[in-house]
């Protein structure tokens, strides 16, 4: 790779690019301490000087001195959520690849296409992580062999019913609320068929695939490295869609309250 010097860079578009993998890198479930310090790196290895950057859950704003002289601010909204830990885990290997390679803009924003589009990983793999999860959890609750074999059935109508409202639903409240009230039904109607005992263990089981246990962990992390306000969005965040979890299992119960034995 030639000197940076001898290059034509245009810093603007350079930031836009790097601000497109900070972007990903959150979207995908990344800490806030971690995007800010990938970020800071990638500026820093093409010689960007008072590199600041804020993030919190839903924006992501960086100011940079150029090497030109330019102040540069961009500034993006994040309105996605789709953890993803294995392009995560690519995202962070290109952000040290830029770094030590310090490529041009071309071919960061061909590296991320790269990333962003690797064949995903088998649905039937993501079915099989949720049978084993619902129905693990629900023996573990005190859940009988028919509640376990009854929490494979909940795994897969979860599963279906977000895969069916993910492309319809962005609000996340309203999309859990939907997804585990439909959750809660399917689990009485099979304790009404006879294939589980225990409609609330049941429910246990299957409402384990639905709490955001990543986002309150990262909310704990975020408070604990400093990033107090971040943590505390992201922690009422999760609290909210918690709530929205709960209220829809409870409204199960309410519509079909002679059914349950609780």
């Amino acid at each position: 790779m030639e000197n940076l010097e001898n290059r034509n860079i245009s810093y603007d578009k350079l930031l836009q690019t790097i601000l497109d993998i900070g972007e990903e890198m959150v979207v995908a479930g990344a800490e806030v301490s971690r995007v800010e310090e990938s970020i800071q790196r990638m500026c820093r290895a093409y010689g960007c000087d008072r590199i600041n950057v804020f993030i919190i859950v839903s924006n992501l704003q960086v100011t940079v001195e150029a090497p030109d002289g330019q102040i540069l601010t961009h500034i993006r909204c994040i309105e996605r959520n789709d953890v993803n830990f294995d392009r995560l885990d690519y995202l962070n290997d290109l952000s040290r690849y830029i770094c030590v390679v310090k490529p041009d803009v071309e071919h960061m924003k061909k590296k991320l296409d790269e990333v962003m589009n690797r064949k995903e990983q088998p649905g039937w793999l993501g079915l099989f992580g949720c049978i084993c999860a619902a129905s693990g959890f629900t023996a573990f609750f005190g859940g009988s062999v028919k509640d376990s074999i009854a929490a494979v059935g909940m795994a897969v109508v979860i599963v279906l019913i977000t895969r069916f409202l993910a492309p319809r639903e962005n609000n996340q409240i309203v999309f859990n609320f939907i997804t585990s009230f439909l959750a809660g039904i399917a689990a009485v109607l099979m304790v009404h068929a006879g294939v589980g005992t225990n409609a609330d263990k049941i429910m246990m089981g299957g409402i384990m695939l639905l709490i955001p246990g990543i986002a309150m962990t990262n909310a704990i992390r975020d408070m604990l490295i400093g990033d107090i306000a971040s943590g505390m969005l992201r922690l009422t965040n999760a609290l909210i869609v918690a709530a929205a979890i709960a209220c829809g299992f409870a409204m199960a119960i309410v519509l079909t309250g002679g059914v349950l034995h609780i």
